[in-house]
């Protein structure tokens, strides 16, 4: 494979156009109402979306740390597989009958819809206690609520109704996640215990991607932590391994409006150029292959020239362990598959105290 290089002509507009397809315009309103979940340390935020006469409701959940002062506290906010009810392990939170996920037939989800099951399995993915012990705030919500991860349903709930009079080009469900992140941005603006500290955006597997694009049509993300990102996250097409284009289509083709027989000219790494000068994060399994870690970090080397002083070094091919971390870019690859744990979070922890 010949070295990655970055295109000149790579633009967030271009990425939209033969990508990802259109994020749209920000509501109208973004109405919040607040509830203490009992027995719990969380909140469960009710949130109004508004659009001229149409209207969206929507649940995240909102942990803040102990003793937040009455300073600001930055906020990790994020969208999850199954969302607060997954991190919730009791029957406080109240599951989206609207919602489709990846079906989870392991888990008693086979049709993609949340069920009892599914409480609690993602607790291990957002370490609470941890994250809120470094005085962060964090801040969560379901993906298929905001968009049904389904190939036929996809536009029939969710946000697609209220914004398709907006959209003046085609768009997919990542567009529309990214679009789900940045509402949870405003809601973080809005609130007096998050309002105007740093937003760092997270997400792992097919959310990385939607983080990744999050935080390019918004500079109010000041970091990005893609988990796993894979095929149009951070692994770039021309590496030959992981996850292709065309495959990824395929499976999913509601993700992005990218015909994988055209040359569009762009690649992940010209994505990952375009969110400096902030600082952004990458992590993988050595097993999870498809997400092509080896890639992903090329990738990263890249993009870093759009950074004057990261250097990261070459991909170190005899170890599974590799970490690369300075002011602005960070990477590590851990043993293990795809998955998001704990050890990523401290990884990332770390990175996010470098200065």
């Amino acid at each position: 494979m010949a070295a990655l290089a970055l295109n000149p002509d790579a633009s967030v507009d271009a990425f939209a156009r033969l990508i990802y397809g259109e994020v749209p315009p920000p509501p109208d309103s973004v109405e919040i109402e607040r509830h203490l979940l009992p027995g719990a340390r969380a909140e469960r935020l009710c949130l109004t979306l508004r659009c001229g006469v149409e209207r969206f409701t929507v649940d995240a959940a909102l942990w803040l740390p102990d003793r937040p002062g009455s300073v600001p506290v930055p906020v990790i906010l994020g969208l999850d597989f199954v969302g607060p009810a997954g991190i919730l392990a009791d029957e406080a939170f109240p599951l989206d009958p609207h919602a489709r996920v990846h079906p989870r037939p392991d888990l008693g989800a086979a049709e993609g819809r949340l069920t009892d099951t599914l409480r609690g399995t993602a607790a291990h993915r957002w370490p609470i206690e941890l994250l809120t012990a470094q005085g962060y705030a964090v801040m969560t919500s379901c993906y298929g609520s905001w968009t049904p991860d389904d190939p036929q349903g996809w536009q029939a709930h969710g946000v697609y109704p209220l914004i398709k009079s907006q959209l003046s080009h085609p768009t997919g469900a990542i567009s529309l996640w990214a679009w789900a992140l940045l509402r949870l941005v405003d809601v973080a603006h809005q609130l007096p215990q998050t309002s105007g500290a740093p937003v760092i955006a997270v997400g792992h597997s097919r959310l990385g991607k939607a983080a990744l694009w999050a935080a390019e049509q918004d500079q109010r993300i000041a970091a990005v932590f893609a988990n796993q990102s894979g095929c149009l996250g951070a692994a770039p097409a021309a590496h030959p391994a992981g996850e292709t284009v065309a495959q990824l289509v395929e499976r999913f083709p509601h993700w992005a409006v990218v015909d994988p027989q055209a040359a569009t000219g762009l690649d992940q790494q010209d994505l990952l150029a375009l969110l400096s000068p902030r600082r952004v994060y990458l992590a993988q399994g050595a097993e999870d292959l498809w997400a092509d870690p080896a890639g992903s970090y090329q990738a990263l080397r890249c993009a870093a020239r759009a950074w004057p002083d990261a250097t990261p070094g070459s991909w170190p091919d005899a170890t599974p362990e590799v970490a690369f971390s300075d002011a602005a870019l960070g990477f590590h690859q851990r043993q293990g598959g795809h998955d998001l744990l704990a050890y990523d979070w401290r990884q990332f922890l770390s990175f996010l105290r470098t200065t």
